[in-house]
């Protein structure tokens, strides 16, 4: 299951579209009464619909965008005349955010998390596992996922066919470099890598 978009209300459309383009985010549906839009980076979409009454600006639903340089997107939004509600801070669960509303009242978070992300120290789901985990890139479309207690010059005699080779990882660094830099791959193999891990087998095609 994927998550396709998030609907927040607009009571002024043209302006919320306005505010949403200076964010970045573009603008590929559009009728009197709703508008959608594409994120700047992965597949997600998000999109407004008009209401008549009244927006909630408390006990309601906050929409999170996270971007590159976070002190970078608030003097942008400041000049282009928007308030910022909460000044950029670094919060004690790792997150670098910033708060502002939209012309709606809906509230907005601009943050950067990194790894911490999805990958937080607390995370509970399962434990990191050893930082043995390299991705080895090999000449052509089979790439592989090993166990790997040496060095890159190991793996490289091993496989006769390597290009390069990216760790040690441990479970999450190693989810979150492929989800960063190969999300398709991430999507088909995310599982699977979660499994291998907590396996007794040495290596994992990708």
């Amino acid at each position: 299951m994927r998550l396709n978009q998030i609907t927040a209300a607009a009571t002024d459309l043209d302006a919320s579209i306005a505010f949403y383009q200076a964010l970045s985010l573009r603008l590929i549906v559009k009728s009197p009464h709703y508008a959608r839009f594409e994120l700047p980076d992965g597949e997600a979409t998000f999109s407004l619909h008009l209401t008549d009454g009244a927006v909630p600006r408390e006990n309601a639903p906050q929409l999170y965008f996270e971007v590159l340089d976070v002190d970078f997107e608030v003097s942008r939004m400041r000049h282009a005349g928007v308030a910022i509600e909460q000044e950029p801070k670094a919060q004690d669960w790792l997150w670098y955010e910033a708060w502002l509303r939209d012309p709606a009242g809906n509230r907005i978070c601009l943050y950067n998390a990194g790894e911490n992300r999805r990958y937080p120290p607390w995370r509970i789901d399962q434990s990191p596992g050893a930082q043995n985990l390299h991705i080895v890139i090999r000449d052509g479309e089979a790439w592989s996922l090993r166990k790997h207690e040496g060095d890159w010059a190991d793996l490289q005699a091993h496989y006769a066919d390597f290009k390069t080779s990216l760790g040690p990882f441990d479970l999450f660094d190693v989810l979150s470099v492929i989800e960063r830099d190969w999300p398709a791959l991430f999507l088909a193999k995310q599982n699977a890598i979660r499994a291998f891990v907590e396996s007794d087998e040495i290596e994992l095609t990708l």
